[in-house]
């Protein structure tokens, strides 16, 4: 490899590092304009260096030549970097696992910004219908990861390793499930023909520039709050593609192909990519002042839409029945979507409307079902949990449905309601021992009843969780904490912030708990162990820093 290089996590450290400083040297040259008061506090300052670290992103990669040579003088004379050897000169790629590495950093931040929507429903839904496509793709390299972000544009885009967003306006407006199945395969293609390696392979030399656009545009997501944040980045993001790929279109056409025949496999009409391509060129052309945020990503071409077209008439029609769990999920993302008071009663009202109008049975369910949801969100008790109870009546042992009605009735009913509540949460477990959503349920219900103990025990043998898991350790510590087993709880702290890959916050987690000091034997080893690697591996990455 020649010249000994930095590891990409160190890279990219030392890239935020810098944006950090562009961001504060900014917002004290512009104080003035923009308006600032004199005083400002640490909260507001991190707030606004974050934004400006967006803001000076999407600048970098929006900007076809200036953006371009900013970006440059960022990623390789400001910075000074050593940037892994990627074949810049020998033509090698981007390996999978840096690859990875880089997706999980970025997950990192993405996954802090209140865009990100922590939902088990969600989660477990796209997750689900993201590996049905998956497992007949031809790409093994990957873990994938779909997770879902609060904007209600239409949007959907891969990161580095296999981690692919998906809007949550491109959930509700999809028409049927295979145009949702026909995006996400679009998106797998794109991760599987490992265009974003490609990419960076093809700029030989310009591997530091097209790398640093690339991660300037994606850290923008972790930067700010709302809608304008998740915009702002993705609209760097697409900007870089375009401004940085020669082979855009190449590999547009490529990932329909390869997207396409997974759809297919996977048993999903192929219409369904093809349909919601065209209503979006459609909607482009009456509106081109508000163009959908996809086209600006994945821009179109008449080329690109006779070739889909000529696939899928090739293929067949096919019909596909969509599943119960994409209605709910569409009626979920309508009310967790809205963050405020009127937004949802906007949305209670329209699903009331769509429910008097509805002749659909599964259309009823889970309108019925997004009643349960947005009432809980204002409130009315009453009403939660008698269109919870409704819901099942319609829909049947759907466990999205049987979640809601326990949650419901233990938040909402009587002490003899939460105990049976917590029944219904134990069968769900029992019925779908690997469904994370139905673990968090029961862990939460026990430990609201201060069942502490119990809540560990379960914990320890259930199987939906693994170590790695962050939630897994926030559960455990929450337990520890009411049963004052101080060391324990620093201890379960800190694995939760290991395993969310911040070691210095892991560090001083475990220092806790090594101060506290009221654990056995056992456990007292346990967290010294702890302390010496997290310590070793901080000390480690230092010393590769300063190389």
């Amino acid at each position: 490899m020649g010249q000994r290089q930095l590891p990409l996590f160190l890279f990219i450290i030392k890239l935020k590092t810098k944006l950090c400083g562009l961001a504060t040297s900014f917002l004290k040259a512009h104080k003035a304009s923009l308006r600032l008061v004199p005083t400002i506090s640490d909260d507001c300052t991190v707030f606004i260096k974050r934004l400006l670290v967006s803001i000076l992103s999407a600048h970098m990669a929006l900007t076809p030549v200036a953006g371009a040579w900013a970006a440059q003088d960022l990623a390789t004379e400001s910075l000074n970097l050593n940037l892994p050897s990627m074949g810049a000169v020998a033509g090698t790629e981007l390996s999978p696992a840096e690859e990875q590495a880089l997706g999980e950093e970025m997950m990192r931040q993405i996954r802090g910004d209140p865009s990100y929507l922590n939902d088990s429903e969600t989660l477990e839904y796209l997750n689900r219908l993201g590996y049905k496509l998956v497992s007949v793709s031809d790409t093994h390299t990957y873990n994938f990861f779909f997770y879902p972000l609060i904007d209600h544009s239409l949007n959907a885009f891969a990161i580095p390793g296999g981690f692919i967003a998906v809007h949550t306006g491109l959930i509700v407006a999809a028409q049927n499930e295979s145009e949702l199945a026909g995006v996400i395969a679009h998106e797998v293609g794109h991760v599987s023909q490992r265009h974003i390696a490609r990419m960076i392979d093809a700029q030989k030399g310009n591997a530091a520039l097209t790398l640093g656009s690339f991660l300037l545009a994606l850290l923008a997501a972790r930067a700010g709050s709302g809608q304008a944040a998740t915009a702002l980045a993705v609209g760097g993001q697409a900007a870089m593609i375009q401004n940085q790929l020669s082979y855009s279109r190449s590999a547009e056409r490529e990932a329909d192909r390869v997207g396409l025949t997974s759809l297919t496999r996977a048993g999903f009409d192929p219409k369904g990519m093809e349909n919601f391509f065209m209503r979006l060129q459609q909607n482009n052309r009456y509106y081109e002042a508000a163009a959908p945020a996809y086209l600006l990503t994945h821009p179109l071409t008449v080329e690109r839409i006779s070739d889909m077209e000529n696939r899928t008439r090739q293929l067949g029609a096919r019909t596909h029945k969509d599943s119960l769990d994409f209605v709910l999920i569409q009626q979920r993302i309508r009310v967790l979507q809205e963050t405020k008071r009127d937004g949802w009663l906007k949305v209670i009202k329209e699903m009331k409307q769509d429910l008097a109008d509805a002749k659909d049975s599964r259309r009823k369910t889970a309108l019925t079902y997004g009643l349960s949801i947005v009432s809980r969100k204002l409130n009315l008790k009453e009403d939660a949990i008698r269109y919870a109870n409704q819901a099942v009546s319609l829909g049947g042992n759907n466990a999205i449905l049987l979640k809601n009605q326990s949650e419901v009735l233990f938040l909402f009913g009587s002490n003899s309601d939460k105990n049976r509540a917590l029944q219904m949460a134990k069968r769900l477990v029992a019925n779908n021992p690997l469904s994370e959503m139905a673990v968090k349920l029961y862990a939460s219900e026990l430990y609201d009843l201060k069942r502490y103990q119990e809540t560990l025990k379960f914990m320890r043998s259930q199987q939906a969780m693994s170590q790695s898991n962050p939630s897994y350790h926030a559960i455990n510590a929450r337990c520890y904490r009411a049963l004052k087993q101080m060391s324990r709880h620093y201890m379960a702290v800190g694995d939760m912030y290991m395993a969310q890959g911040d070691k210095r916050a892991a560090e001083y987690q475990y220092n806790l708990a090594q101060q506290a000091s009221d654990g056995d034997y056992y456990t007292m080893s346990q967290v010294d162990g702890k302390l010496r690697s997290v310590r070793a591996d901080i000390i480690a990455e230092e010393k590769a820093k300063n190389r």
